[in-house]
Protein backbone atom coordinates (compact mmCIF):
# COMPACT_ATOMS: atom_id res chain seq x y z
CA UNK A 1 0.00 0.00 0.00
CA UNK A 2 1.29 3.44 -0.93
CA UNK A 3 0.51 6.82 0.55
CA UNK A 4 0.15 9.85 -1.69
CA UNK A 5 0.83 13.46 -0.82
CA UNK A 6 -1.88 15.04 -2.93
CA UNK A 7 -5.20 14.30 -4.59
CA UNK A 8 -3.70 14.88 -8.01
CA UNK A 9 -1.28 12.00 -7.47
CA UNK A 10 -4.29 9.76 -6.85
CA UNK A 11 -6.19 11.08 -9.86
CA UNK A 12 -3.10 10.64 -12.07
CA UNK A 13 -3.24 6.88 -11.42
CA UNK A 14 -6.37 6.84 -13.60
CA UNK A 15 -7.99 3.84 -11.90
CA UNK A 16 -11.08 2.22 -13.37
CA UNK A 17 -12.81 2.63 -10.02
CA UNK A 18 -12.24 4.33 -6.66
CA UNK A 19 -13.40 2.74 -3.39
CA UNK A 20 -14.53 5.57 -1.10
CA UNK A 21 -14.99 4.64 2.56
CA UNK A 22 -14.26 7.90 4.36
CA UNK A 23 -15.69 7.55 7.87
CA UNK A 24 -17.13 10.92 8.88
CA UNK A 25 -18.21 10.71 12.53
CA UNK A 26 -20.96 13.29 12.10
CA UNK A 27 -23.28 12.40 9.20
CA UNK A 28 -24.22 16.07 8.86
CA UNK A 29 -20.71 16.70 7.55
CA UNK A 30 -20.49 13.58 5.40
CA UNK A 31 -22.25 14.96 2.32
CA UNK A 32 -19.89 17.92 1.93
CA UNK A 33 -16.66 15.99 2.50
CA UNK A 34 -17.58 12.93 0.46
CA UNK A 35 -19.38 14.91 -2.23
CA UNK A 36 -16.25 16.84 -3.15
CA UNK A 37 -14.29 13.61 -3.61
CA UNK A 38 -17.10 11.93 -5.58
CA UNK A 39 -17.39 14.86 -7.98
CA UNK A 40 -13.62 14.94 -8.51
CA UNK A 41 -13.47 11.26 -9.47
CA UNK A 42 -16.58 11.29 -11.63
CA UNK A 43 -15.52 14.42 -13.52
CA UNK A 44 -12.33 12.56 -14.52
CA UNK A 45 -14.28 9.56 -15.78
CA UNK A 46 -13.42 7.40 -12.75
CA UNK A 47 -16.16 5.13 -11.38
CA UNK A 48 -16.86 5.18 -7.64
CA UNK A 49 -18.19 2.64 -5.14
CA UNK A 50 -18.83 3.87 -1.63
CA UNK A 51 -20.23 3.04 1.80
CA UNK A 52 -20.23 6.63 2.99
CA UNK A 53 -23.34 8.52 1.83
CA UNK A 54 -26.68 6.76 2.33
CA UNK A 55 -28.61 9.19 0.11
CA UNK A 56 -27.05 7.59 -2.98
CA UNK A 57 -28.81 4.28 -2.36
CA UNK A 58 -32.13 5.85 -3.37
CA UNK A 59 -31.79 9.47 -4.53
CA UNK A 60 -35.56 10.00 -4.91
CA UNK A 61 -35.89 10.67 -1.17
CA UNK A 62 -32.37 11.95 -0.53
CA UNK A 63 -31.77 14.60 2.14
CA UNK A 64 -28.89 15.87 -0.03
CA UNK A 65 -30.97 15.72 -3.20
CA UNK A 66 -29.12 18.55 -4.93
CA UNK A 67 -25.80 16.76 -4.43
CA UNK A 68 -27.21 13.49 -5.79
CA UNK A 69 -28.49 15.29 -8.89
CA UNK A 70 -25.13 17.00 -9.36
CA UNK A 71 -23.24 13.71 -9.16
CA UNK A 72 -25.72 12.03 -11.49
CA UNK A 73 -25.26 14.77 -14.09
CA UNK A 74 -21.46 14.66 -13.83
CA UNK A 75 -21.44 10.88 -14.22
CA UNK A 76 -23.76 10.98 -17.21
CA UNK A 77 -21.52 13.54 -18.91
CA UNK A 78 -18.34 11.47 -18.46
CA UNK A 79 -19.81 7.96 -18.52
CA UNK A 80 -18.61 7.21 -14.97
CA UNK A 81 -20.90 5.54 -12.42
CA UNK A 82 -21.25 5.86 -8.64
CA UNK A 83 -22.80 3.15 -6.44
CA UNK A 84 -23.69 3.19 -2.75
CA UNK A 85 -24.26 -0.20 -1.17
CA UNK A 86 -27.00 0.65 1.34
CA UNK A 87 -27.21 0.66 5.12
CA UNK A 88 -27.03 -1.82 8.00
CA UNK A 89 -24.35 -2.51 6.75
CA UNK A 90 -25.05 -2.54 3.07
CA UNK A 91 -27.53 -5.31 2.55
CA UNK A 92 -30.16 -5.46 5.30
CA UNK A 93 -32.63 -3.60 3.10
CA UNK A 94 -32.03 -6.29 0.47
CA UNK A 95 -32.60 -8.99 3.12
CA UNK A 96 -35.79 -7.24 4.19
CA UNK A 97 -37.13 -7.16 0.65
CA UNK A 98 -36.25 -10.82 0.11
CA UNK A 99 -38.13 -11.74 3.29
CA UNK A 100 -41.05 -9.54 2.22
CA UNK A 101 -41.25 -11.50 -1.04
CA UNK A 102 -42.28 -14.48 1.10
CA UNK A 103 -45.06 -12.51 2.84
CA UNK A 104 -48.81 -12.31 2.38
CA UNK A 105 -49.37 -9.39 4.77
CA UNK A 106 -46.99 -7.43 7.00
CA UNK A 107 -47.82 -5.79 10.31
CA UNK A 108 -44.27 -4.74 11.12
CA UNK A 109 -40.91 -5.23 9.37
CA UNK A 110 -37.96 -4.69 11.70
CA UNK A 111 -34.25 -4.58 10.94
CA UNK A 112 -32.26 -4.93 14.17
CA UNK A 113 -28.58 -4.53 14.91
CA UNK A 114 -27.40 -6.04 18.20
CA UNK A 115 -23.70 -5.47 18.71
CA UNK A 116 -21.35 -5.75 21.66
CA UNK A 117 -18.91 -2.95 20.88
CA UNK A 118 -16.54 -3.62 23.78
CA UNK A 119 -13.79 -4.72 21.35
CA UNK A 120 -13.70 -1.34 19.59
CA UNK A 121 -10.24 0.04 20.44
CA UNK A 122 -10.88 3.78 20.04
CA UNK A 123 -13.30 5.67 22.26
CA UNK A 124 -13.72 8.35 19.60
CA UNK A 125 -15.32 5.75 17.33
CA UNK A 126 -18.37 5.39 19.59
CA UNK A 127 -18.61 8.03 22.32
CA UNK A 128 -19.68 11.02 20.18
CA UNK A 129 -22.19 9.06 18.07
CA UNK A 130 -23.79 6.80 20.68
CA UNK A 131 -22.80 8.43 23.96
CA UNK A 132 -20.98 5.40 25.37
CA UNK A 133 -18.75 6.18 28.36
CA UNK A 134 -20.50 9.53 28.82
CA UNK A 135 -22.90 10.83 31.45
CA UNK A 136 -26.57 10.12 30.65
CA UNK A 137 -27.15 13.85 30.06
CA UNK A 138 -24.64 13.92 27.18
CA UNK A 139 -26.31 14.60 23.81
CA UNK A 140 -25.03 11.95 21.40
CA UNK A 141 -25.05 12.77 17.69
CA UNK A 142 -27.49 9.97 16.88
CA UNK A 143 -29.79 11.17 19.65
CA UNK A 144 -30.75 14.11 17.42
CA UNK A 145 -33.94 13.15 15.52
CA UNK A 146 -32.93 14.82 12.25
CA UNK A 147 -29.60 12.98 12.28
CA UNK A 148 -31.32 9.63 12.79
CA UNK A 149 -33.63 10.39 9.88
CA UNK A 150 -30.64 11.41 7.75
CA UNK A 151 -28.79 8.16 8.47
CA UNK A 152 -31.59 5.55 8.42
CA UNK A 153 -34.60 7.33 6.95
CA UNK A 154 -33.52 6.72 3.37
CA UNK A 155 -33.48 2.94 3.93
CA UNK A 156 -36.98 3.05 5.41
CA UNK A 157 -38.25 5.18 2.50
CA UNK A 158 -36.64 2.74 0.05
CA UNK A 159 -38.28 -0.33 1.56
CA UNK A 160 -41.66 1.42 1.75
CA UNK A 161 -41.39 2.40 -1.92
CA UNK A 162 -40.53 -1.15 -2.96
CA UNK A 163 -43.67 -2.35 -1.16
CA UNK A 164 -45.76 0.32 -2.90
CA UNK A 165 -46.24 2.75 0.00
CA UNK A 166 -45.42 6.33 0.91
CA UNK A 167 -44.46 6.96 4.52
CA UNK A 168 -46.85 9.07 6.58
CA UNK A 169 -44.08 10.02 8.99
CA UNK A 170 -40.76 8.93 10.49
CA UNK A 171 -40.46 8.85 14.28
CA UNK A 172 -37.33 8.39 16.39
CA UNK A 173 -36.35 7.41 19.91
CA UNK A 174 -33.06 7.08 21.78
CA UNK A 175 -32.79 5.30 25.14
CA UNK A 176 -29.74 4.87 27.37
CA UNK A 177 -28.79 2.61 30.24
CA UNK A 178 -25.97 2.99 32.75
CA UNK A 179 -24.26 0.28 34.76
CA UNK A 180 -23.89 0.01 38.54
CA UNK A 181 -20.35 -1.35 38.20
CA UNK A 182 -17.23 -0.61 36.17
CA UNK A 183 -17.10 -2.19 32.70
CA UNK A 184 -13.84 -3.12 31.00
CA UNK A 185 -13.54 -2.56 27.25
CA UNK A 186 -10.80 -2.29 24.63
CA UNK A 187 -10.11 1.39 25.28
CA UNK A 188 -10.05 1.08 29.09
CA UNK A 189 -12.60 1.20 31.89
CA UNK A 190 -16.11 2.63 31.72
CA UNK A 191 -16.93 3.73 35.22
CA UNK A 192 -20.19 2.93 36.99
CA UNK A 193 -22.84 5.52 36.21
CA UNK A 194 -21.68 6.07 32.63
CA UNK A 195 -23.69 4.98 29.58
CA UNK A 196 -23.01 1.36 28.60
CA UNK A 197 -26.01 0.53 26.41
CA UNK A 198 -28.24 2.37 23.94
CA UNK A 199 -31.43 1.50 22.09
CA UNK A 200 -32.06 3.57 18.98
CA UNK A 201 -35.29 3.24 16.98
CA UNK A 202 -36.10 4.90 13.65
CA UNK A 203 -39.64 4.05 12.57
CA UNK A 204 -41.54 4.53 9.32
CA UNK A 205 -45.27 5.09 9.88
CA UNK A 206 -47.74 3.46 7.47
CA UNK A 207 -51.46 3.08 8.12
CA UNK A 208 -50.93 4.95 11.39
CA UNK A 209 -48.53 2.40 12.90
CA UNK A 210 -44.83 1.61 13.12
CA UNK A 211 -44.58 -0.46 9.95
CA UNK A 212 -40.86 -0.37 9.06
CA UNK A 213 -38.40 -0.15 11.95
CA UNK A 214 -34.62 0.10 12.08
CA UNK A 215 -33.48 -0.62 15.61
CA UNK A 216 -30.03 -0.65 17.21
CA UNK A 217 -29.47 -2.26 20.58
CA UNK A 218 -25.77 -1.77 21.20
CA UNK A 219 -23.84 -2.59 24.34
CA UNK A 220 -20.40 -2.32 25.84
CA UNK A 221 -20.84 -5.63 27.72
CA UNK A 222 -23.02 -8.69 27.25
CA UNK A 223 -24.57 -8.56 30.73
CA UNK A 224 -26.06 -5.05 30.58
CA UNK A 225 -29.54 -3.87 29.51
CA UNK A 226 -30.86 -7.41 29.72
CA UNK A 227 -34.45 -6.13 29.53
CA UNK A 228 -33.83 -5.04 25.92
CA UNK A 229 -33.59 -7.36 22.89
CA UNK A 230 -30.53 -9.54 23.42
CA UNK A 231 -28.44 -12.13 21.62
CA UNK A 232 -25.65 -14.38 22.83
CA UNK A 233 -23.66 -13.44 19.74
CA UNK A 234 -21.19 -10.55 19.75
CA UNK A 235 -22.77 -9.16 16.59
CA UNK A 236 -26.09 -9.91 14.96
CA UNK A 237 -28.24 -8.35 12.26
CA UNK A 238 -31.83 -9.58 12.45
CA UNK A 239 -34.70 -9.05 10.02
CA UNK A 240 -38.13 -9.83 11.46
CA UNK A 241 -41.54 -9.72 9.84
CA UNK A 242 -44.56 -9.86 12.10
CA UNK A 243 -47.38 -10.79 9.77
CA UNK A 244 -48.69 -13.62 7.68
CA UNK A 245 -46.50 -15.60 7.90
CA UNK A 246 -44.20 -14.60 10.78
CA UNK A 247 -40.59 -14.65 9.57
CA UNK A 248 -37.15 -14.01 11.06
CA UNK A 249 -33.63 -14.21 9.66
CA UNK A 250 -30.54 -13.76 11.85
CA UNK A 251 -27.11 -13.06 10.39
CA UNK A 252 -24.35 -13.42 12.95
CA UNK A 253 -21.19 -11.35 12.55
CA UNK A 254 -18.05 -12.69 14.20
CA UNK A 255 -17.96 -15.62 16.61
CA UNK A 256 -18.38 -15.59 20.42
CA UNK A 257 -15.00 -17.30 20.90
CA UNK A 258 -13.20 -14.34 19.28
CA UNK A 259 -15.11 -11.19 20.29
CA UNK A 260 -12.02 -9.06 19.64
CA UNK A 261 -12.47 -9.68 15.90
CA UNK A 262 -16.00 -8.26 15.67
CA UNK A 263 -14.93 -4.81 14.49
CA UNK A 264 -12.65 -6.33 11.86
CA UNK A 265 -15.35 -8.68 10.57
CA UNK A 266 -17.90 -5.87 10.48
CA UNK A 267 -15.66 -3.52 8.54
CA UNK A 268 -14.64 -6.20 6.03
CA UNK A 269 -18.18 -7.35 5.23
CA UNK A 270 -19.27 -3.73 4.77
CA UNK A 271 -16.38 -2.96 2.43
CA UNK A 272 -16.65 -6.17 0.40
CA UNK A 273 -20.26 -5.39 -0.45
CA UNK A 274 -18.99 -2.53 -2.64
CA UNK A 275 -15.62 -4.01 -3.65
CA UNK A 276 -17.36 -7.04 -5.15
CA UNK A 277 -19.67 -4.68 -7.06
CA UNK A 278 -16.81 -2.99 -8.95
CA UNK A 279 -17.03 -5.03 -12.20
CA UNK A 280 -20.79 -4.46 -12.43
CA UNK A 281 -20.49 -0.75 -11.62
CA UNK A 282 -17.77 -0.25 -14.26
CA UNK A 283 -20.12 -1.75 -16.88
CA UNK A 284 -23.14 0.28 -15.76
CA UNK A 285 -24.54 3.43 -17.31
CA UNK A 286 -23.04 6.74 -16.25
CA UNK A 287 -24.41 8.58 -13.23
CA UNK A 288 -25.84 7.35 -9.93
CA UNK A 289 -26.63 3.63 -10.05
CA UNK A 290 -28.52 1.63 -7.43
CA UNK A 291 -29.29 -2.04 -6.81
CA UNK A 292 -32.06 -1.66 -9.41
CA UNK A 293 -29.52 -0.85 -12.13
CA UNK A 294 -27.01 -3.67 -11.64
CA UNK A 295 -27.52 -7.40 -11.31
CA UNK A 296 -26.59 -9.32 -8.17
CA UNK A 297 -22.84 -9.79 -7.89
CA UNK A 298 -20.45 -12.23 -6.24
CA UNK A 299 -16.76 -12.23 -5.26
CA UNK A 300 -14.14 -13.19 -7.82
CA UNK A 301 -11.79 -16.02 -6.89
CA UNK A 302 -13.45 -16.58 -3.52
CA UNK A 303 -11.91 -20.04 -3.13
CA UNK A 304 -8.35 -18.93 -3.89
CA UNK A 305 -5.64 -20.63 -1.84
CA UNK A 306 -5.02 -17.79 0.64
CA UNK A 307 -8.60 -18.16 1.93
CA UNK A 308 -7.51 -21.34 3.72
CA UNK A 309 -5.37 -19.41 6.20
CA UNK A 310 -7.19 -16.18 6.99
CA UNK A 311 -5.16 -13.89 9.23
CA UNK A 312 -7.84 -11.91 11.01
CA UNK A 313 -6.69 -8.57 12.33
CA UNK A 314 -8.01 -6.61 15.27
CA UNK A 315 -9.12 -3.37 13.65
CA UNK A 316 -7.74 -0.02 14.73
CA UNK A 317 -10.39 2.67 14.57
Amino acid sequence: MENYESREEIFDLKPDCAVMVINIRDPRQAAAVNGEWYASFLSRGINVVTTSLADLMWPAKAAAKELCEQLDNIGKSTGASIFMNGQEPGFADHQAMFLASCSNTIKTLTISEMYNYSSTPARAELAPSYGFDEDPEFMATLQIPDVQKMVWGITIHHIANELGYELEDITTSFEKQVCDHDVECAWGTIQAGKVVAVRVRTCGIIEGREAIVIEHVNRMAQDVAMDWPWTDRVGQIRVTIEGDPNLQVDMNVGIPEKPEELSYDGYVLTAMRVVNAIPAVCKAKGGVVTIHDISEYLPAGAFRSDATFIDHKVSKA
